[in-house]
């Protein structure tokens, strides 16, 4: 596949994806859109920059580099697996454990919403674990909690500025 498929492709995922937040809307949704948000997205970058320089040893420069690559890819790929691993944990929560009829816990209870959380940083941390394996060689090993940690920050940044609207 050549870049201007690859890129075509992508782009019409990305349009693919709007049309299913139109009618739908479960606690993923609002967060994979805040995901997106300018403000969420600098201070996402800056805070994982530190940790991919600090924990991968590369110059400021490569970690710019990476930093912004595999946030690229991951909101590439987020834009998919963000709102089904929510569409899911709403199917787990009210047809699995039937939430709603047995506690009163309806879509966007609280604990919807740090179900996303850990769902949002785990697919996160996964996507760019992966992806700092085949650029930087570093064993997924190595990068989990750093980057864990780092996606949970960022992933919170998102929630406090898009859920909580500060």
């Amino acid at each position: 596949m050549n870049i201007k498929n690859f890129v075509t492709a992508i782009i019409l995922i990305m349009f693919f994806a709007l049309p299913a937040m139109a009618d739908v809307v479960w606690p993923a949704l609002y967060v994979a859109r805040g995901m997106l948000s300018i403000k969420v997205i600098i201070l996402g970058l800056i805070i994982e920059l530190f940790f991919v320089k600090y924990f991968t040893k590369v110059d400021w420069k490569q970690a710019a580099k990476v930093t912004i690559l595999m946030n690229l890819i991951t909101t590439i790929i987020g834009i998919i697996f963000i709102p089904i691993s929510g569409l899911a944990a709403e199917l787990v929560f009210d047809f699995a454990f039937h939430a709603y009829d047995k506690f009163g816990i309806g879509t966007f209870h609280w604990s919807h919403w740090l179900t996303t959380y850990f769902l949002v940083v785990i697919i996160n941390t996964i996507i760019e674990g992966l992806f700092i394996k085949l650029i930087l060689k570093i064993k997924f090993t190595k990068t989990l909690w750093w980057l864990l940690t780092a996606n949970a920050l960022s992933v919170f940044v998102c929630f406090l500025f898009y859920v909580v609207n500060l």
